[in-house]
């Protein structure tokens, strides 16, 4: 028992230093993420100019806001879909904190992948361009209905404040691959030109919505809207593998919170559910068509949270890496 503690003492006094301390800084510093800044920079800046579309004119009266005045079949529905919704929240939000702590607590972010952050970060600023659009501004809504033929808002307003709320917290962790110990991490040049064609994809779109032409056969905002839509669920499935391949390049989840995936998993739950239950209550499945990208969110976290749980508890335990200690040791 002795031993093995003293062998993990070495291993982390050797990764992280006396008592888990950074190692100095190597040349890398933040040089090439800083080459990938400007990406995130451009998607910031889509995200701040999507937003003032809700401050445009409405058009005609309509005065819904979200789906927070939607007719309930009782108030035991209308509870239950505000419960899972901000559930949902809740679990979502809180799963970037067991990251950002471990990050903190060893000072290091040699467990995380470069490329994952920054696919998150264009993946949220997206998300939210889409959401905070169509739940304030009542022109979009008019829109929506009217091409959808449906009087119900998919967006609600704990998908507002998660999607807020996660684009602070990946620029937190954007800080904290800037500032922590990443041993040979990068962003590789895959990720960069992936990054790339999604910046151009978005500054394409918002100048066809700023010329007032249709976008996928929709009108100006709700097709710029449902772009970058579709384009967080397609960096929904792209950000998850690199983590995914990166874990299993190392035969390792150290360094990496299993507890933010956890969370990650019951906020895909009840993101489902509070969209069934949505539909069902209005006879109507124009919430799963018209927004298919909180469909496809649901359906992806599921899928890749149980492949990143089945890394940690199954493929790559701590039960199997003390076995292969042994092994060695034999």
């Amino acid at each position: 028992g002795e031993t093995k503690k003293a062998r993990r003492s070495s291993m982390v006094r050797r990764r992280y230093g006396k008592r888990g301390a950074a190692r100095p800084l190597t040349g890398f510093s933040c040089r090439r993420l800083a080459r990938a800044l400007p990406v995130l920079a451009l998607a910031l800046v889509h995200f701040a100019l999507a937003c003032s579309a809700s401050s445009r004119p409405p058009v005609g009266t309509y005065e819904k806001v979200g789906a927070e005045d939607e007719t309930w079949r009782s108030p035991f529905v209308g509870f239950l879909y505000h419960a899972f919704g901000w559930t949902a929240f809740l679990s979502w939000s809180c799963s970037f904190y067991p990251q950002i702590w471990e990050n903190y607590r060893t000072w290091s972010v040699e467990g995380i992948s470069f490329d994952f952050v920054s696919f998150n970060f264009i993946k949220h600023s997206s998300y939210g361009a889409y959401n905070v659009v169509l739940y304030f501004s009542k022109a979009v809504q008019s829109q929506y209905e009217e091409h959808y033929k449906t009087k119900t808002i998919p967006v609600a307003l704990n998908d507002v404040g998660f999607s807020i709320h996660a684009v602070l917290m990946v620029m937190v962790q954007i800080c904290q691959l800037c500032t922590h110990e990443r041993g040979q991490q990068r962003i590789t040049f895959t990720a960069t030109m992936i990054l790339a064609v999604a910046v151009l994809f978005i500054l394409i779109n918002l100048c066809i919505a700023l010329s007032g032409k249709r976008i996928f056969g929709l009108t100006s905002w709700l097709g710029f809207i449902t772009a970058m839509n579709h384009l967080q669920l397609a960096m929904t499935f792209i950000k998850y593998s690199p983590q995914a391949y990166y874990n299993w390049k190392r035969k390792s989840t150290e360094g990496w919170s299993v507890w933010g995936i956890v969370l990650d998993l019951a906020g895909g739950v009840c993101n489902l559910f509070q969209i069934l239950i949505l539909c069902w209550n209005a006879s109507d499945i124009t919430p799963l068509t018209g927004d298919a990208g909180k469909l496809g969110l649901s359906i992806e976290t599921l899928f890749f949270d149980i492949i990143f749980i089945f890394q940690h508890y199954v493929l790559y335990s701590k039960r199997k890496r003390g076995s292969s200690y042994k092994f060695l040791e034999d």
